[in-house]
Parts: structure tokens; C-alpha cells; sequence
């Protein structure tokens, strides 16, 4: 029986959509801990027909696509290619490890760069999906534990290939892993709030039903249509402050009002273990606007549901933060990546 241990799945970035990349030294494979990959027929049957008998008459494929999905522990060098395939753009600094990556949305946001997929399941045969591009990223962690997440892909024909000079074994991130202990959460920035556990979820929209057009089985394109960035926490509760503000009144008045609670002055980062160079230590972090509540322009509004209390169990309470469009010159959302890839 052949083992689920030996199978790759890698990335590269390509240089222009409609053109795979095929250097296999470009590529960098996922350690992950279960996923579906592959080619995605559209299968149809020709359906009931007046004097057709009992029987289906006929099973047809109408249109192809690739993509899928995966569960793993993210690692700080194909953590890069994720988010700047869920953001657009990177600007990279440092001449030497550490390298500190900034991603954020590309002046036209709808546009993200495009990537050739590879798999070997078991390292039986080889498939290349190429024009494909992140649609979701989610990052998840709790206390005493690693940062895990869950990431997916589409893209257009795939096409069987061989695997001979993929050395794909030389190529695998299996950098250090990200640890829930070594993070930090502030609502705003230099107020702790004691999380249990949460997710931040990137998404591109990309509605595949509308990329197919008439003389071609394969998407034409994979246009994204809209974006979304949502944080959601479990917080413990010690004082009225923050369920207030969420549930009440942003100014934590006593009365309700119809206006939502906006903060976008956070801090939100986890860290590694190791080092990516001298004394600096691997690490991702998350940021909105930058802007506080008190100026009217945070881009972050924050949610929360009612407490769900529990005999024996601490108060909890369940927060989410919505990213909207930043009504300042700021960016909306901005990933920060710290790692010894020199660039992506």
C-alpha cells in the first residue's frame, strides 16, 4: 500500500497568467496534515427524455478545473506565497536573515498573482495545475498549541506530468512552526485582552460559474470579484469594559445605540521558537488601518455574540472584526512576514 507520507504538493509563482512556471527550483512544497487535491470535471448526465426508456442514455464531461484544499501548521517561507497570493503586492527588506516582507492589497485590488501547482500523490505520478490562485487562508490558533490553518486553491486545465526532475524532496518547507505562547493580542494596541483562541480568514471571491464561456471546457479566466478579512476571538471576561463598548455603546455608555464599535489601532502576531537570523525571531503579524476609535477612521469594526455562560466555566465572550475599506490614504489590511526567503 502506498502511503499518504510521500506525497508533495507544491507552488511557484509564475510570471504572468497563461504561462506555467516549470523550473522545478522555483517551487516549494507543503508539509500538511490532510487535504483533497486534483482536476475537477463538470460531469453531467443527459437526463429524462419522452420515449427514452428507463435508462440513463448518456454521461458527459462539460467543463474541467483543478484545485483544493489543505489542513497544516504553517511555515514561515510558503506562509509568504499564501498571503501574498491573498493580498497582491510584497515589498521586501534586509540585505541578509532576517528578511522582513510586507504584503499588502495591489493598487488595482481586485488583481493577484498567479501560481502553477504541482502534485505527486504518494509520488506515484505527477499533476500540474496551472493559472491557479489562493481563494481562502485561515489561520487559527489557541492556547498551548501551534498556529495551524487551512488554505485553498483553484485553477484552470489540469495536465498529468512527469515528476523525474522535480526533486521535490529538496525543495520542502519544513521551517519552524509558529507557537500560540509566543503571540500577542491587543484591542487596542497596548491593551491586552485575554484570548482563548481564535481565526483570522482571508477570502477572495472568485464566482467559477461565471468564468466559463461557450467554445472552451476550461475556466477562461479566474477573475476575483470581492475580498474579505475577518477576525474572530474567544475572550475572557473580567470587567464590563469591552462587552460595553461591543454590545452597547462604542463610548461604553450605559444605553444601547445604533452606532458599531470601530478600532483599528490593534496588535495581533505570533512568533516561532528559532530565528531567522541573529537574534530575530521568526514571525507573521496582522494589521489593520492603524487608525484608534477616537478618530473616526479605524477600518476594523468589531462584533460580538451573547454569552453563552456555563456552570463551572469562566465568562467568555465571542468577538469578531470585520476589515472594511480603509477611508484613509492607509491600507486596509497589511501582513508582515518575517523569515530568511529572500523574496518572493
Amino acid at each position: 500500500m502506498t502511503a499518504a507520507e510521500g506525497t508533495y504538493l507544491g507552488f511557484a509563482k509564475q510570471t504572468a497568467f497563461g504561462t506555467p512556471n516549470t523550473t522545478d527550483a522555483s517551487f516549494q512544497y507543503l508539509l500538511f496534515r490532510r487535504g483533497a487535491a486534483g482536476p475537477r470535471n463538470i460531469v453531467i448526465p443527459l437526463g429524462p427524455e419522452v420515449g427514452g426508456g428507463a435508462m440513463e442514455r448518456n454521461v458527459v464531461k462539460v467543463g474541467v478545473s483543478s484545485g483544493g484544499g489543505l489542513e497544516f501548521i504553517p511555515r514561515p517561507q510558503t506562509l509568504g506565497h499564501m498571503l501574498l497570493g491573498m493580498s497582491g503586492s510584497v515589498s521586501t527588506s534586509g540585505s541578509a536573515a532576517p528578511y522582513t516582507h510586507t504584503f499588502n492589497l495591489s493598487t488595482d485590488q481586485f488583481d493577484a498573482p498567479w501560481y502553477t501547482a504541482r502534485l505527486a500523490p504518494g509520488n506515484l505520478w505527477g499533476e500540474q495545475f496551472p493559472d491557479s490562485r489562493f481563494t481562502t487562508l485561515t489561520l487559527d490558533w489557541r492556547a498551548a498549541d501551534f498556529v495551524t490553518g487551512t488554505v485553498a486553491f483553484i485553477g484552470r486545465t489540469p495536465e498529468k506530468v512527469a515528476t523525474t526532475t522535480w526533486s521535490a524532496a529538496t525543495y520542502v518547507d519544513g521551517g519552524p512552526q509558529f507557537l500560540a505562547p509566543l503571540g500577542s493580542i491587543e484591542v487596542p494596541d497596548n491593551t491586552d485582552i485575554d484570548v482563548l483562541g481564535g481565526s483570522f480568514m482571508a477570502t477572495s471571491m472568485i464566482p467559477l460559474d461565471q468564468q466559463y464561456v461557450v467554445g472552451a471546457y476550461a475556466p477562461k479566466r479566474l477573475d476575483i470579484v470581492h475580498r474579505a478579512f475577518v477576525l474572530t476571538m474567544g475572550v475572557l471576561i473580567s470587567d464590563t469594559t469591552l462587552y460595553t463598548k461591543m454590545m452597547y455603546d462604542p463610548d461604553a455608555g450605559s444605553s444601547w445605540v445604533a452606532e458599531i464599535f470601530k478600532e483599528a489601532d490593534i496588535e495581533l502576531f505570533f512568533e516561532s521558537d528559532q530565528v531567522a537570523g541573529g537574534s530575530t525571531p521568526y514571525k507573521f503579524q496582522i494589521a489593520a488601518n492603524g487608525q484608534s476609535q477616537a478618530s473616526g477612521d479605524a477600518n476594523v469594526a468589531w462584533s460580538c455574540t451573547p454569552l453563552d455562560i456555563v456552570a463551572q466555566r469562566q465568562l467568555v465572550l465571542q468577538v469578531t472584526g470585520t476589515f472594511l475599506a480603509s477611508p484613509t490614504v492607509d491600507q486596509p489590511i497589511t501582513f508582515t512576514l518575517i523569515n530568511d526567503k529572500a523574496s518572493y
